[in-house]
């Protein structure tokens, strides 16, 4: 499901705004002297595109304003990591707290939290880049050309020449390219927002997360070909950034993947093959475009110019050592999105192989008993064989020091013996926005047999998008006590156990998880779950976990298709 919700009005009673001047005198944070060579600046941003897209997809234009201008791969976004706070933060020049976007849904006209200043305006926002430039030289002409139209909130447009939100990322283009050419602005913001969409519905990391990224790349490939050819590229300084990364099918998690994003500037005065080495945040960016400019900047903005990145300018003094972040070790076969590392095996053995590429000297350690791996764990020298269902845990070490986050795999083996699965069941809906009843539901084809529960893998039947599912089998059992189960589902989902529901997920969501334990004897327990999908993304993943079992997801390693009980209950 698309996670960009339309903008909703709030009615809550609010704090009185106190009102200040529409731009209050400059701070020290910037220089109004400018940029020798630089007139004019084009911001292209990319919606949900983390330093990893750059990295593994294929990007030569992105790559060349790398390799030409200074970059840094740990520019920081804001919290929270959804699309509006980090774009308000981009163009304003401060953070939430600032300028009073907390969210996605964020009303100009009745916020949650005001601005701490408002500037010019019908809808008194905070001032932005599009305000402050105008507000110094009025003739100037300035523009946004954004994919998503979630970004007109963010500005006023009677303080832009042109703002337009095209239907597609091409049309966005094109129509920055012709209004680039025949005005010639000051500076142009142009958004892209396919790779976000991408990630939510296929997965950040994902081959089509990767395919967007390198369509975006083609795109950001014409916008410099036409500064070329028009001449004005000798003039224009070229920012490129992006408002938060992925993982998995969402960007809620506090983590690199999410907050890291890529900082570019390329253009007249700008050092050529250099890595950023100073602090760089989502706030920095309005800044840093007016000290080119050598425009003012309102005393309410927090962010600082990134003023290394220009020649003549020495890295700032006082620079505490930044830790590289490093990467968790890869488990082969990869997972993808919210798709785990490992696969299922059904009879047939996995070999277990992880990467050997050791950052600055470090180790890979591993559990396979689903513990946390520590410093004395097994070190990983080569691959190696599972004979059984196994967790593998694995972390790089530096010395004693764990210097990367756990990485995951599932690996789950199955001798296919005719007894083991689970059956499942598919039907249609309309419009759903909660599991429908089954029970008035007439099934859609046969019944069919699979091993896990999970929409992965499965051959849906064709036809429209809003799907539902029942799944059923039985749990053996062997250990009296507490299990928790966890459902990962997007949209809705339940999970019965012998008919009472542990676990309710149900109703329109992205992707993620929630649990339930219930304590169980020894035996076979039917498990039955529920899933349906109301369109875009879907996914649903099944995990349990129980006395001397760690976290893993459920397989039919342990799922019978009929109850006959080892035990009596």
């Amino acid at each position: 499901m698309n996670h960009k919700t339309p903008r909703i009005r709030f009615t809550r009673l609010l704090y009185a705004i106190i009102a200040l001047s529409p731009l209050l005198p400059s701070c020290n944070n910037t220089d109004t002297t400018g940029i020798p060579g630089i007139d004019h600046v084009v911001m292209i941003g990319v919606d949900g595109l983390s330093p990893d897209g750059i990295i593994k997809a294929r990007t030569p234009h992105i790559d060349a304003l790398i390799t030409q201008g200074a970059h840094t791969f740990r520019s920081r976004g804001v919290m929270p990591t959804s699309s509006g706070p980090n774009w308000a933060s981009i163009l304003m020049g401060a953070g939430p707290e600032q300028h009073g976007v907390t969210g996605n849904s964020f009303d100009p006209l009745e916020p949650e939290l005001p601005p701490v200043v408002s500037g010019n305006g019908e809808r008194k926002l905070f001032p932005n880049i599009f305000e402050v430039i105008k507000h110094t030289e009025p003739g100037a002409k300035v523009a946004a050309i954004h994919h998503w139209d979630g970004v007109a909130a963010y500005y006023q447009k009677e303080h832009l020449d042109y703002a337009i939100s095209p239907e597609t990322q091409g049309e966005t283009a094109d129509l920055a390219i012709d209004y680039i050419l025949q005005n010639k602005p000051k500076y142009c913001f142009i958004h892209f927002d396919d790779v976000d969409q991408a990630g939510h519905s296929q997965g950040h990391g994902s081959q089509a997360y990767y395919q967007a990224v390198e369509e975006v790349d083609t795109l950001v490939g014409k916008i410099v070909k036409a500064l070329d050819a028009s001449g004005l590229r000798q003039n224009t300084m070229i920012v490129f950034t992006a408002d938060h990364g992925g993982l998995g099918f969402g960007h809620n998690e506090a983590v690199p993947e999410v907050i890291s994003v890529p900082f570019i500037l390329n253009g007249p005065g700008v050092k050529k093959g250099y890595v950023i080495k100073e602090t760089v945040n989502a706030i920095d960016n309005s800044p840093t475009v007016a000290f080119a400019l050598g425009i003012s900047v309102p005393e309410a903005w927090t962010g600082w110019p990134v003023k290394s990145a220009f020649k003549g300018f020495e890295e700032p003094a006082g620079i505490y050592e930044t830790k590289t972040f490093i990467s968790s070790p890869d488990i082969y076969p990869l997972g993808r999105g919210f798709v785990p590392s490992g696969g299922l095996y059904v009879n047939e053995l996995p070999v277990v192989k992880m990467d050997t590429s050791m950052e600055h000297g470090t180790v890979i350690r591993y559990t396979l008993d689903g513990r946390d791996p520590r410093s004395n764990s097994q070190a990983y020298t080569k691959s190696f064989e599972l004979d059984r269902t196994t967790v593998v845990k694995a972390a790089k070490f530096m010395a004693e020091a764990q210097v990367s986050r756990i990485r995951t795999a599932y690996f789950r083996v199955v001798e296919n013996d005719g007894q083991k699965g689970i059956r499942a069941k598919f039907h249609y809906g309309k419009q759903l926005e909660a599991l429908p009843d089954f029970d008035r539901l007439d099934p859609v084809g046969e019944t069919v047999q699979v091993l896990e529960f999970t929409d992965n893998g499965l051959i849906l039947p064709q036809g429209p998008d809003q799907l539902a599912m029942t799944f059923e089998s039985y749990l053996q059992v062997d250990k009296e006590g507490a299990y928790t189960f966890y459902l990962t589902s997007d949209d809705g989902s339940k999970l019965y156990i012998n008919d009472q529901v542990v676990v309710d997920h149900d109703g329109n969501h992205g992707m993620r998880e929630k649990e339930g334990t219930i304590d169980l004897a020894p035996g076979r327990h039917k498990v039955e779950v529920q899933w349906y999908n109301s369109g875009g993304g879907m996914g649903l993943y099944t995990f349990f976990k129980g006395p001397g079992i760690p976290k893993q997801i459920l397989t039919s390693d342990r799922l019978y298709l009929n109850r006959n009980y080892l035990n009596s209950n």
